[in-house]
């Protein structure tokens, strides 16, 4: 079997996810002691389910215990209501306040907003509780486009095309979605407006398009093409710009990420026999740099936003597996024992949302402890990707 027949049978046989799991509501099993605390009360109409959203947030980060009331070594308070969230953050042993501030976001996303301005100002590190996850829903050879927020909630069936699709990313800046379908009855690339609900098919040379993959400043998409022969990585200008190909091998190359400078990327590539990660210049051909992780079949590379880490699937005695290679030390290791796949990094560099056994799970990459998120879908879902 040739390698494009390889990726087609990939796209028609990816991860599934089951409904109604579990909710985010488990604590990460760390030392409550080694992390700073912050106390969460919240008044007004919509105070109560804010006060718990929020400590919810906070201690799915694993940087922040929450606490009731003003215990803490910090003080988040404020007036929650249906127009938004009026809140400040209080530093305890200084007396200080660290910030003041409107969040204009409606109901949770409020909240949402809060709990990322909190673990900013109390960590440093960006809070992940207003991304939001694209990812493929459907039974069979239906497959739709579905999104919703990070926690499970507000889910959105985005596409209605009676159709496979299939390989989503999500723009940095969280307003545009591409994907692969088989809408035209070819596999092509579309882009969503999430904000406008627009769709543009903006790949549909012959043969494959599929795996885009947002450049940093969201103006460019790396992707697999067939149209020259083999599937190989190039990259095109969302403004109409003329593409520019990647990789020239024998192989097939799939699933290409940016690094977060833009100047590289990461991708699989059977080339050499069983899928193996590669790294190459974004901006031209050139030589090949392959990633040695321990593992002989890897695909489904994603890059973490502070460019130390490659996350990947790995296929271990038959199963799937989670990886993470580290780009300091250019060694590999599993994250996960259970099974787990198509693993996509949230912005704190920390957390992975990965697929297993049909469902979705939030990984915690420093306790490896996973949380199943739940999502009010009826369908088998997978192939997650997260908006950073």
């Amino acid at each position: 079997m040739n390698s494009s027949h390889l990726l087609l049978r990939s796209f028609l046989t990816a991860s599934v996810l089951t409904a109604w799991v579990l909710p985010l509501r488990a604590q990460v099993e760390v030392s409550a002691s080694a992390l700073p605390t912050v106390g969460v009360a919240l008044s007004g109409a919509l105070g109560g389910g804010a006060t718990e959203i929020i400590s919810t947030d906070l201690r799915r980060t694993g940087e922040i215990e929450p606490v009731g009331g003003a215990s803490g070594q910090y003080y988040a308070t404020g007036v929650a209501t249906e127009s938004g969230i009026t809140g400040q953050l209080v530093n305890k042993r200084t007396g200080e306040v660290v910030f003041n501030q409107t969040f204009d976001g409606h109901g949770r996303l409020a909240a949402h907003q809060f709990s990322d301005a909190i673990t900013k100002a109390v960590t440093g590190l960006p809070g992940f509780a207003t991304s939001r996850i694209a990812f493929i829903g459907g039974q069979g050879r239906v497959k739709e486009l579905y999104l919703a927020d990070i926690d499970g909630y507000n889910v959105r069936e985005i596409t209605h095309d009676n159709t496979v699709s299939a390989s989503p990313a999500l723009s940095h800046d969280g307003a545009k979605i591409a994907y692969a379908s088989y809408k035209s009855g070819y596999l092509d690339v579309y882009l969503v407006d999430l904000g406008t609900g627009s769709r543009t098919r903006i790949s549909y040379y012959p043969g494959i398009n599929s795996g885009p993959s947002f450049s940093p400043d969201n103006s460019s998409l790396a992707l697999t093409l067939s149209k020259d022969g083999n599937p190989e990585i190039y990259t095109i200008a969302l403004n109409g710009g003329i593409e520019n190909r990647i990789t020239r091998t024998r192989g097939g190359e799939t699933s290409p990420s940016w690094s977060p400078t833009g100047d590289r990327l990461v991708y699989s590539s059977d080339d050499h026999g069983t899928p193996q990660l590669f790294i190459s210049s974004s901006t031209g051909v050139s030589e090949m740099d392959q990633l040695y992780t321990g593992n002989s079949y890897c695909t489904k590379p994603d890059w973490s936003p502070d460019g130390k880490t490659i996350a990947f699937t790995a296929r271990v005695g038959g199963q799937f597996q989670v990886g993470l290679f580290d780009l300091a030390t250019r060694l590999g290791h599993l994250v996960t024992a259970d099974g787990g796949q198509d693993p996509a990094w949230t912005r704190d560099s920390r957390h992975l949302v990965y697929s297993k056994h049909g469902r979705l799970y939030l990984l915690d990459t420093v306790t490896h402890k996973s949380l199943p998120i739940a999502l009010s879908v009826t369908a088998d879902c997978g192939e997650p990707a997260v908006s950073r």
